[in-house]
């Protein structure tokens, strides 16, 4: 049996449950997080809906795509960390499965940890700084020898959903007529100088293997900054890309460092021809990917399940 946590409205997951029937695997589909979890001596169960429980024993592969493995609403301390030792153990056993995806804080990557991390393994990365007040965004902008800069969420979460509509962070360049519209204290903000690139890359890994698109975003003022921006009328030019064998073994090297066998790694081939590596989203989306270069990354994943 398949076991797969995710989201009611993750189109993603309906094309891999596609191939899963197609090779006759049998599956489970939760969506947002577990009911709850039962331990009944040396069995446990879990709670997938009001009136059904999985044996663990019987899930052969487990697929975490997106969710939580439980909300938890007490408000008491002690009873919040009582579960987060279920919930610890839980996701061990899962894990102990044939997984794709991990439950724990390597699902929720730390951008700055992660360029950290890459540039210890000699991937190039921009120059970043975490700013708090205009004074030093100022001189960043202003006396900057040449150099230009950007603004950027520090989360992998770039759209958000509201009760009645939703809302995408963008990455931004900060110019000098841009600063005074800055308060002189804001929050810790994630500011990196531009790589003036010759095209974006997105690369999906997994299990050490990795597919790439090269995203031709700059012949373009709408998506020079950032591709999501997408020009409807006039699409970006996407094309199939092979990495370099050593940037490749490097970035194997990213992932098993942050514990990752899955994620969508973004990249910028720059005018001076060198890759600088931007970030990692452990669950971020492959299907454009994957129709785009014809890649069946869908089929990857299901076969491995």
């Amino acid at each position: 049996m398949v076991l797969i946590l995710s989201l009611k409205n993750d189109f993603t997951t309906n094309l891999v449950i596609d191939w899963l029937c197609f090779y006759a695997k049998k599956y489970i589909r939760a969506n947002d997080s577990f009911t709850d979890v039962v331990f009944k001596s040396e069995k446990n169960y879990l709670k997938i809906s009001n009136d059904s429980f999985l044996d663990i024993d019987h899930i052969s592969s487990f697929w975490f795509r997106k969710g939580t493995l439980f909300t938890n609403m007490t408000e008491s301390e002690i009873i919040k960390d009582e579960n987060k030792i279920n919930q610890d153990y839980l996701s061990f056993l899962l894990q102990q499965k044939k997984s794709i995806g991990n439950t724990g804080g390597a699902s929720k990557i730390n951008k700055l940890i992660a360029l950290n991390i890459a540039a210890s393994f000699d991937l190039r990365t921009p120059k970043t700084f975490l700013v708090d007040n205009k004074n030093d965004l100022s001189d960043l902008v202003i006396n900057n020898s040449g150099r230009r800069y950007i603004i950027k969420a520090k989360t992998n979460i770039s759209m958000y959903q509201f009760d009645d509509s939703s809302g995408m962070i963008f990455t931004n360049e900060v110019t000098k007529d841009d600063l005074e519209k800055f308060p002189e204290k804001f929050g810790f903000t994630l500011v990196q100088e531009l790589i003036v690139k010759k095209f974006e890359i997105r690369t999906f890994f997994l299990k050490n293997k990795t597919w790439s698109m090269a995203i031709f975003s700059q012949s373009d003022s709408q998506t020079a900054n950032d591709y999501r921006r997408y020009n409807n009328k006039k699409p970006n030019r996407n094309t199939l890309f092979q990495l370099p064998a050593d940037i490749e073994e490097k970035l194997r090297l990213v992932m098993s460092k942050l514990n990752l066998d899955t994620g969508s790694i973004d990249w910028i081939y720059a005018h001076d021809d060198q890759f600088y590596f931007l970030e990692i989203n452990p669950i971020g989306q492959f299907t454009n990917l994957s129709f785009t270069c014809n890649y069946n990354l869908e089929k990857e994943v299901a076969k491995l399940l």
